[in-house]
């Protein structure tokens, strides 16, 4: 019998080394995790997801300035408003947002406010790689964009890097609401686990073992040694400090007779830290693999971490929005089960307009066609790119957004219908080639992506 070494013995999830594991990874990878999809990111950082969240935006900001031209809403036109995007990760989808949103905004009535997007992460290599990047360089010009180091283990005010300001929870440094981007965010922080059994609720403690000792947790092979154990411990007195996080573990003791599930404290945590900004007022979009109803809490096995090089586990929405909802906050859901991704907004803090226009944004964005649903559709038709003709190529495409993932997968059959189409189409090929190129953001150079699209540019034009 192969002996086991013990790495860590009966911690909470939330503080098990596994974090420090995951630490290490993304401070050692950088842009790698990214530019080797090695993480994924295309199912949440695509044109579809951008464009969504672009019309709930827009939702908010409108009942933010029909609030204040009824003196309801206090809006400081020197000021910007900031969209902060914790975890930018690969930064397309900041990328995508910026190409939706701005050239609507700018034809808005309020175009005259300021909007400034804060891309942030914890590793300071990719923060260089954002700010070096020229796609990014006319939204840096025009003072729009800007990056900060933000550490969700270590939440304190930060540098915004192009600006030089503080960035931090203090009313002469950000009067204005924020709107907070978190996605694909809450599943790759600490959270813990708990287990309730014949009614009671117990801690999910973790073990770790290891088939050697473990002296480097950045050894990118550690996860083909390591085995994840748990044992759930009764509870004899409130875990939390928070009391109304304790609140929501009282409420599935009472309601759920056999349960295992994870709880985001630290993902809490960080909404808190949040509510220092802008008085409070919050509009928080979110997506990620996770569970919105409390039936879903049902028959779960423990915690295991889904591996692409970090990990992921899935993300407790439910309590998120009980959070939110006993905060005196709006949770925008939709009332069916995502399959794919769940996508939610939340408002918090004074509500401008009892957000009509937010919610009304959230429910024609993605109640009525998500992106879980584009995803869905996509695992579909991506089956039948040889079938298809060009027209219903370019349909596809146009339904995306231009998103050169799906571009790049259907290429091969895409050149082919091309080259042998009726001249015709070509105006609409060289528009759709277009389209892909501007849209795109290369994570290295050279791009054969991009060559590939000039090559085919040269052949119909």
């Amino acid at each position: 019998m192969e002996k086991r070494h013990i790495i860590e013995a009966d911690k909470p999830l939330s503080q098990s080394l596994l974090w420090q594991i995951q630490r290490a990874y993304f401070l050692q990878a950088g842009m790698t995790a990214w530019q080797d999809n090695v993480v994924p990111s295309d199912i949440s950082s695509n044109p579809v997801m951008a464009r969504a969240y672009s019309r709930i935006v827009f939702g908010y900001l409108h009942d933010c300035f029909a609030a204040a031209q009824q003196g309801d809403f206090a809006l400081d036109p020197g000021q910007p408003i900031n969209i902060v995007e914790l975890g930018a990760g690969s930064g397309r989808l900041a990328y995508h947002f910026l190409q939706t949103f701005l050239p609507r905004y700018q034809q808005s009535p309020f175009a005259g406010q300021p909007i400034r997007y804060i891309m942030t992460d914890f590793v300071p290599q990719i923060l260089e790689f954002w700010q070096g990047h020229g796609r990014f360089q006319p939204y840096i010009d025009a003072g729009i964009l800007d990056f900060g180091l933000f550490d969700v283990m270590k939440m304190r005010p930060f540098a915004l890097r192009n600006s030089g300001q503080l960035f931090a929870p203090d009313p002469d440094t950000v009067q204005n609401p924020v709107i907070l981007i978190a996605n694909y965010f809450f599943d790759s922080i600490p959270q813990d686990s708990f287990v309730i059994e014949d009614g009671l609720l117990c801690q999910n403690l973790l073990t770790l073992t290891s088939s050697q000792a473990e002296p480097d947790l950045g050894d990118p092979a550690i996860w083909q040694r390591l085995a994840l154990h748990y044992e759930p411990i009764p509870l004899e007195k409130s875990f939390y400090e928070e009391p109304l996080y304790n609140q929501i573990l009282d409420d599935y003791e009472a309601a759920l007779p056999e349960a295992r599930f994870s709880f985001p404290n630290v993902g809490l945590d960080c909404l808190q830290y949040w509510c220092g900004f802008g008085d409070g007022r919050l509009l928080i979009l979110t997506s990620d693999r996770g569970y919105t109803l409390p039936d879903s809490l049902l028959n779960q096995p423990d915690p295991l971490p889904n591996l692409h090089g970090s990990f992921s586990l899935m993300v407790n929405y439910h309590a998120i929005s009980e959070y939110i909802s006993r905060s005196g906050g709006i949770v925008c859901r939709v009332p069916h089960y995502q399959d794919n991704i769940q996508v939610l907004a939340y408002v918090l803090g004074q509500i401008p307009q009892r957000a009509r226009k937010t919610q009304l944004a959230f429910a024609g964005a993605v109640e009525e066609g998500s992106p879980d649903d584009f995803h869905a559709l996509k695992r579909v038709v991506e089956k039948q790119y040889a079938t298809m003709s060009l027209p219903e190529l370019l349909s596809f495409l146009r339904l995306s957004g231009w998103d050169t993932a799906i571009f790049a997968d259907c290429l091969p059959h895409f050149r082919d219908r091309v080259l042998q189409a009726d001249p015709i189409w070509h105006g609409d090929v060289v528009a759709a080639l277009h389209n892909i190129q501007e849209r795109y953001l290369p994570l290295r150079e050279p791009d054969t992506l991009l060559t590939e699209i000039e090559q085919l540019l040269s052949a119909v034009e």
